[in-house]
């Protein structure tokens, strides 16, 4: 007899409930719509903060949307246009064209296509996994630079100012306040208030589209006051031009600076890339499913193919809108589908109502927008740590005075340089017996060495950068006369040929003037690995000792036969083993 449940009214044919099954595809249309209400003033925004076009926005939402539903395997994941990939546009625009914004809208297309081929060179040879090695204050930095940007960028139009074309803050902020005279009330009363609004709706319910609800009040009061006032009227995004364009192939081959060009693509494909492994792990995580960073990337990088051939610009993994998809209930890709057509739809529906979404609107919405971005507790805890206060700082100053794809991969060399410093500590310890009778750590003093017995803690792995450090304290160490030196090495999983050899000349002074080493903790890879070089040669296998299941086994194992050393050969006038009152004396 079959086991299998044929479907019946409650259930599907998977045996599922119907009711649940039909809950799923429901879950993913309201997430999709709810995501597409609440990308279009966004993607908007994203545009004008590259400087260009309100569409470009809406086209690269749309591509890139369509693309990641089709490949991407995480079902909350939103990608398309970012206010990190939208500020470095920014930067990278106004340094390789600064008097040529005609030009932009083909340039971003064609730094779009750069970045995606260089993602998915990046998912090619695997470069997800390196992504962990950039720090927490590189991401950050990364955030406040591009609140700061955004800030920068939007205050003239927010208070009704000229625009102009400076690429970096300092320059922004320069032209704003040397024309804050001519400040507009009303644009900045605007401003004001969708910033507000944003601020205060978007505590309220995640899900509410509150910045559509926010451009839609600005839009009837723009109305308002052509209607009822005769002041001129304020700027407007313009109408939406819904066009494929190949502008990006002339850029291509355009008279530009090319050096800077390659640089922002690759600054932008690496954050871009880091975003979309950091958001995608979060995500996976909250969920328990699984992620593939390689997969991801290859969707990432096809999508932002996609987009500058449309004529989009470059994008990637949206904070905001992935968080939204996920608490509104998206289970499967059909949500992102769903999201990408709708936003493409309604925006073609509204396109006629664009002449009444004003410039200062736009950015009071993206300043509320940014401002949400920071977490400001991170922030000071980031501020507080002697590591990442320094790399947190560069990062900031650089968006001052320079492009901010420059500040990035200046940030990325000094997170490098940090990690280096950082690694190239040997963290060497002596251990000491307490009152208790228990071993304790504590550092290593002028008194290290001189009882008999002598044992020092090795942590972390030993690579070639240590080899001299090493050498150097060890022979310190031994010169101070201990009978017997043990060194643990229970929390060592690694060591190198260059620390083996350079280790190998004290140590062979030290045996050869009648001194005794003995290393223990060991794994048996790592007592293998030392047996077959020259340094455990001299010290023999019988002092090699590997780690027990027992705390602290293999150090008493060691202790006992240091003792069986100093009964052949006492050694007078001094202590046996430190400890922890003779530490503090």
């Amino acid at each position: 007899m079959s086991l299998a449940r044929a479907p019946n009214a409650t259930t599907d044919a998977f045996g599922r409930p119907a009711a649940r099954a039909a809950a799923i595809p429901t879950r993913d249309l309201l997430a999709g719509l709810t995501v597409a209400l609440v990308a279009i003033p966004q993607c908007v925004g994203f545009a004008t903060i590259a400087g260009l076009p309100p569409a470009s926005g809406l086209i690269t939402a749309v591509i890139m949307g369509l693309v990641s539903a089709a490949l991407s395997e995480s079902p909350r994941l939103v990608i398309g246009p970012v206010i990190t990939a939208s500020t470095m546009m920014l930067g990278v625009l106004r340094t390789v064209a600064p008097d040529e914004p005609r030009a932009w809208p083909g340039l971003a297309g064609a730094l779009a296509v750069l970045v995606g081929l260089l993602t998915v060179a990046g998912a090619v040879i695997g470069i997800g996994r390196l992504v962990r090695f950039v720090s927490r204050s590189v991401i950050v930095g990364l955030i406040v630079g591009s609140v700061m940007l955004t800030i920068g960028s939007q205050l003239a139009p927010v208070l009704g100012l000229p625009a102009g074309r400076e690429p970096m803050l300092v320059g922004m902020l320069w032209n704003a306040l040397r024309h804050l005279s001519d400040t507009d009330l009303v644009s900045l009363a605007m401003a004001a208030g969708v910033f507000a609004l944003v601020l205060i709706g978007g505590r309220l319910d995640a899900r509410f589209p509150v910045a559509l609800v926010a451009l839609a009040l600005s839009g009837l009061a723009t109305w308002l006051l052509g209607s009822l006032t005769d002041r001129p009227p304020l700027p407007t995004i313009g109408a939406l031009h819904w066009r494929w364009t190949d502008d990006w192939l002339l850029a291509l081959t355009g008279d530009f600076n090319t050096t800077d060009l390659l640089a922002g693509a690759a600054a932008i494909s690496l954050v871009g890339m880091i975003q979309n492994l950091a958001i995608g792990k979060a995500l996976a995580l909250r969920s328990q499913g699984g992620f593939d960073p390689r997969r991801e990337l290859w969707s990432l990088g096809i999508a932002n193919v996609a987009a500058g051939a449309a004529g989009g610009f470059a994008g990637s993994a949206s904070f905001a809108r992935s968080a939204l998809a996920d608490v509104a209930g998206a289970r499967t890709r059909l949500s992102s589908l769903i999201a990408a057509a709708a936003t493409g739809l309604v925006a073609l529906v509204a396109t006629p109502l664009t002449r009444y979404i004003t410039t200062p609107a736009i950015g009071g919405l993206l300043m509320a927008t940014t401002m949400t971005m920071i977490d400001w507790s991170e922030l000071r805890a980031l501020l507080r740590d002697v590591h990442d206060r320094p790399v947190l700082l560069t990062m900031v100053v650089c968006v001052l005075v320079l492009p901010i794809h420059w500040a990035i991969l200046i940030g990325l060399a000094v997170s490098f340089i940090v990690l280096l410093r950082r690694v190239s500590r040997i963290h060497i310890f002596e251990m000491v017996r307490s009152a208790e009778g228990p071993f304790r750590e504590q550092d290593m003093d002028e008194q290290t060495g001189c009882t008999a017995v002598t044992m020092i803690q090795l942590e972390g792995p030993l690579f070639f950068a240590h080899a001299d450090l090493l050498a150097a304290r060890l022979r310190q160490i031994f010169q101070r006369g201990p009978r017997v030196t043990i060194l643990r090495m229970r929390r060592t999983q690694q060591i190198d040929f260059s620390i083996l050899a350079t280790v190998r000349a004290p140590v062979a002074d030290y045996l050869a003037a009648g001194g005794h080493l003995i290393i223990c903790g060991l794994t048996p890879k790592m007592r293998a690995v030392l047996l077959n070089s020259p340094l455990g040669e001299i010290i023999g296998p019988d002092f090699l000792l590997e780690t027990t299941r027992e705390v602290f086994g293999s150090a008493h194992v060691a202790l006992g036969l240091a003792q069986c050393i100093l009964s052949v050969n006492p050694a007078p006038q001094r202590p046996d083993f430190r400890t922890q009152q003779a530490a503090r004396l």
